[in-house]
Protein backbone atom coordinates (compact mmCIF):
# COMPACT_ATOMS: atom_id res chain seq x y z
CA UNK A 1 0.00 0.00 0.00
CA UNK A 2 2.01 2.99 -0.81
CA UNK A 3 1.59 6.45 1.46
CA UNK A 4 -1.20 8.16 0.27
CA UNK A 5 -3.93 5.41 0.29
CA UNK A 6 -2.53 4.40 4.01
CA UNK A 7 -3.08 8.36 5.02
CA UNK A 8 -6.40 8.14 3.61
CA UNK A 9 -7.06 5.18 4.68
CA UNK A 10 -6.21 6.01 8.12
CA UNK A 11 -8.54 9.69 8.16
CA UNK A 12 -11.35 7.65 7.03
CA UNK A 13 -10.88 4.97 9.86
CA UNK A 14 -10.46 7.79 12.72
CA UNK A 15 -13.51 9.78 11.25
CA UNK A 16 -15.80 6.50 11.71
CA UNK A 17 -14.31 6.11 15.19
CA UNK A 18 -15.13 9.73 15.59
CA UNK A 19 -11.98 10.86 16.41
CA UNK A 20 -11.96 13.58 13.38
CA UNK A 21 -14.15 15.93 12.57
CA UNK A 22 -14.61 16.64 8.92
CA UNK A 23 -16.38 20.24 7.45
CA UNK A 24 -18.65 20.11 4.57
CA UNK A 25 -17.31 22.45 1.77
CA UNK A 26 -18.44 26.24 2.09
CA UNK A 27 -20.98 25.76 -0.69
CA UNK A 28 -22.82 22.94 0.93
CA UNK A 29 -26.27 23.61 2.17
CA UNK A 30 -28.69 21.29 4.16
CA UNK A 31 -32.72 22.39 4.59
CA UNK A 32 -32.91 19.17 6.66
CA UNK A 33 -31.83 20.14 10.01
CA UNK A 34 -32.33 23.54 12.40
CA UNK A 35 -29.07 25.22 12.98
CA UNK A 36 -27.72 24.52 16.35
CA UNK A 37 -25.29 26.96 18.47
CA UNK A 38 -23.00 25.81 21.19
CA UNK A 39 -24.15 26.84 24.11
CA UNK A 40 -21.34 27.98 27.43
CA UNK A 41 -24.06 26.44 29.60
CA UNK A 42 -24.73 22.89 29.59
CA UNK A 43 -27.88 21.67 28.18
CA UNK A 44 -29.45 24.86 27.49
CA UNK A 45 -31.11 24.73 23.62
CA UNK A 46 -31.01 27.93 21.63
CA UNK A 47 -34.66 28.29 21.99
CA UNK A 48 -34.15 28.38 25.69
CA UNK A 49 -36.23 25.13 26.69
CA UNK A 50 -34.56 23.41 29.30
CA UNK A 51 -35.43 19.33 28.74
CA UNK A 52 -33.90 18.45 32.12
CA UNK A 53 -36.22 20.76 33.92
CA UNK A 54 -39.32 18.97 32.85
CA UNK A 55 -41.89 17.63 35.45
CA UNK A 56 -45.26 16.12 34.97
CA UNK A 57 -48.08 14.74 36.56
CA UNK A 58 -51.51 12.97 34.77
CA UNK A 59 -52.28 15.37 31.89
CA UNK A 60 -50.23 18.37 34.00
CA UNK A 61 -46.84 19.48 32.46
CA UNK A 62 -44.04 22.09 33.74
CA UNK A 63 -40.63 23.18 32.49
CA UNK A 64 -38.40 26.14 32.38
CA UNK A 65 -37.04 28.44 29.30
CA UNK A 66 -33.82 30.32 30.16
CA UNK A 67 -32.07 33.36 28.48
CA UNK A 68 -29.30 35.40 28.79
CA UNK A 69 -29.23 38.86 28.56
CA UNK A 70 -26.45 41.19 28.84
CA UNK A 71 -24.28 38.97 29.66
CA UNK A 72 -26.63 37.51 32.83
CA UNK A 73 -28.50 33.97 33.00
CA UNK A 74 -32.84 34.43 33.55
CA UNK A 75 -35.14 31.30 33.85
CA UNK A 76 -38.94 31.50 33.33
CA UNK A 77 -41.63 28.37 34.72
CA UNK A 78 -44.13 27.79 32.41
CA UNK A 79 -47.39 25.16 32.79
CA UNK A 80 -49.47 23.76 30.03
CA UNK A 81 -52.93 21.20 30.94
CA UNK A 82 -54.37 18.72 29.01
CA UNK A 83 -58.45 18.09 28.81
CA UNK A 84 -59.19 20.78 31.37
CA UNK A 85 -57.16 19.21 33.53
CA UNK A 86 -56.66 21.94 36.85
CA UNK A 87 -52.71 22.29 37.09
CA UNK A 88 -50.61 24.68 39.23
CA UNK A 89 -46.95 25.87 39.09
CA UNK A 90 -44.61 27.99 41.00
CA UNK A 91 -40.92 28.55 39.97
CA UNK A 92 -38.28 28.10 43.10
CA UNK A 93 -34.76 28.76 43.48
CA UNK A 94 -31.85 28.24 45.47
CA UNK A 95 -28.39 29.91 46.16
CA UNK A 96 -25.46 28.21 46.51
CA UNK A 97 -26.73 24.78 47.67
CA UNK A 98 -29.00 26.25 50.17
CA UNK A 99 -32.43 25.52 50.09
CA UNK A 100 -35.39 26.14 47.22
CA UNK A 101 -37.50 29.17 48.17
CA UNK A 102 -40.92 29.77 45.98
CA UNK A 103 -39.86 33.16 43.93
CA UNK A 104 -42.90 33.58 41.47
CA UNK A 105 -46.79 34.00 41.96
CA UNK A 106 -48.79 30.67 41.46
CA UNK A 107 -49.76 30.21 38.15
CA UNK A 108 -53.09 27.65 37.68
CA UNK A 109 -54.31 26.33 34.48
CA UNK A 110 -56.71 26.50 32.82
CA UNK A 111 -57.97 30.17 33.10
CA UNK A 112 -60.03 32.14 31.67
CA UNK A 113 -59.83 29.69 28.03
CA UNK A 114 -55.87 29.40 28.06
CA UNK A 115 -54.37 25.64 28.91
CA UNK A 116 -51.28 27.49 29.23
CA UNK A 117 -49.42 30.43 31.02
CA UNK A 118 -45.87 31.27 32.43
CA UNK A 119 -43.92 33.48 35.26
CA UNK A 120 -41.94 36.02 33.95
CA UNK A 121 -37.95 36.20 34.01
CA UNK A 122 -36.10 35.69 37.27
CA UNK A 123 -32.58 35.66 38.25
CA UNK A 124 -30.87 32.85 37.70
CA UNK A 125 -26.93 33.72 37.03
CA UNK A 126 -24.15 32.05 39.33
CA UNK A 127 -24.59 30.32 42.26
CA UNK A 128 -28.05 30.02 41.56
CA UNK A 129 -30.39 27.28 40.19
CA UNK A 130 -34.50 27.68 39.49
CA UNK A 131 -36.50 24.68 38.77
CA UNK A 132 -40.11 24.78 38.35
CA UNK A 133 -42.81 22.99 40.70
CA UNK A 134 -46.53 21.65 39.62
CA UNK A 135 -49.59 20.52 41.35
CA UNK A 136 -52.01 18.54 40.05
CA UNK A 137 -55.17 19.96 41.24
CA UNK A 138 -57.83 17.76 39.52
CA UNK A 139 -55.91 14.85 41.34
CA UNK A 140 -56.28 16.64 44.85
CA UNK A 141 -52.35 16.66 44.91
CA UNK A 142 -51.63 18.19 48.20
CA UNK A 143 -47.65 18.65 48.11
CA UNK A 144 -45.51 20.32 44.92
CA UNK A 145 -43.45 17.79 42.88
CA UNK A 146 -40.27 19.55 41.29
CA UNK A 147 -38.73 18.95 38.21
CA UNK A 148 -34.59 19.09 38.39
CA UNK A 149 -32.33 22.59 39.48
CA UNK A 150 -31.23 24.28 36.65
Amino acid sequence: MNAHKSIALAAVTTALAGGLALAAPAHAVSTDRPVTVASARHGVHIDGYEPDSVVTRGACKGWMNTKKTDGHWFAQGLVQSWNGTRCAMILEREHNGGAYNMISDQHIVPDNGSDKDSTGYYWDHTGYKSRVCIANLSWGDASWHCGKGI
